[in-house]
């Protein structure tokens, strides 16, 4: 049986975007074995999520938003039909790895009449994902840099899910976690596309990544001395894009569903929240 769980409360009035932007969302992420079973679905955008699927909830939470332009989703099979049926202007099918996915989306915003200046790239795994939570990334991300990247301290998202099982970056303000909605340029992320490849195919070798972005990064990372200034100026140097981290960001972003278990304390979480909600002041 597919299990569900309790709606999420309405938050109010939409919020606005500073600025117009496209959406891209990612949806090819698979499951299987024991989490497939247990989820109902081989699709992690699919998993059920109350009355709806995550990829549904997600898709509503960028409607709601003031200054969403178009969205696209990127899928194979019944993620694209149910992108159909909830009317998504743009319907790709995936290709082969995730530069592609993202790539594929932004050319087909490209071909778009009046395309926005700044795309939104947000994975379709984020149960907790909120119009408030977007709106605040989105508009603290410095207009003229060209990737925005959401970072939530390890001690804010241990205090809005107790009891998750969170690795965190080291860093040397503190121990932090990166969220899963970034705002980027797309032209500038067309000009890096060799380098974002690179990067990617590198990410599970360390000694690939340390060539990539740089042994005293590396370095500096073991010895808990990289700060954020580092990894920006890193990251203009290594994909000749300028980066910003924007800290402090909503611990909501950073709740993906990766494995059964944290599939398993979101529910739990969610039935908390609604039982709190019920509780008479």
């Amino acid at each position: 049986m597919t299990p569900s769980c309790p709606q999420q409360p309405n938050t109010g009035a939409s919020p606005a975007l500073k600025q117009r932007v496209d959406v891209i969302l990612p949806a090819g992420g698979r499951i299987s074995g024991e989490f497939a079973e247990f989820a109902g679905v081989e699709s992690k955008a699919l998993i059920q999520w109350g009355e709806r699927t995550i990829l549904q909830r997600t898709l509503e939470t960028f409607r709601a938003l003031e200054g969403v332009n178009r969205v696209t989703v990127i899928g194979g099979g019944e993620v694209l039909e149910q992108a159909r049926e909830y009317g998504v202007e743009g319907v790709v099918q995936e290709g082969s790895s995730g530069p592609e996915n993202i790539f594929r989306g932004l050319e087909w915003l490209r071909a778009q009449e009046n395309p926005a200046e700044r795309v939104v790239i947000a994975t379709t795994d984020l149960p907790f994902l909120s119009p408030a939570a977007v709106a605040h990334f989105l508009n603290a991300c410095r207009d003229e840099v060209h990737i925005g990247v959401p970072v939530i301290w390890g001690k804010t998202f241990d205090a809005r899910f107790p009891g998750t099982v969170s690795e965190y970056v080291p860093l040397k303000e503190g121990q932090v976690t990166v969220g899963c909605v970034f705002q980027i340029s797309p032209e500038a992320l067309f000009r890096a596309r060799k380098q974002i490849e690179t990067l990617f195919e590198a990410r599970k070798n360390i000694f690939a990544m340390a060539r990539a972005v740089g042994m005293g990064t590396i370095l500096r990372l073991l010895t808990r001395q990289l700060a954020v200034r580092h990894i920006e100026d890193r990251c203009q140097k290594a994909i000749g894009c300028s980066g910003y981290a924007v800290m402090d960001a909503h611990p909501e972003l950073a709740y993906d569903i990766d494995t059964i278990e944290d599939y398993r304390i979101a529910l739990k979480h969610f039935a908390e929240s609604e039982q709190s909600l019920k509780r008479p002041n």
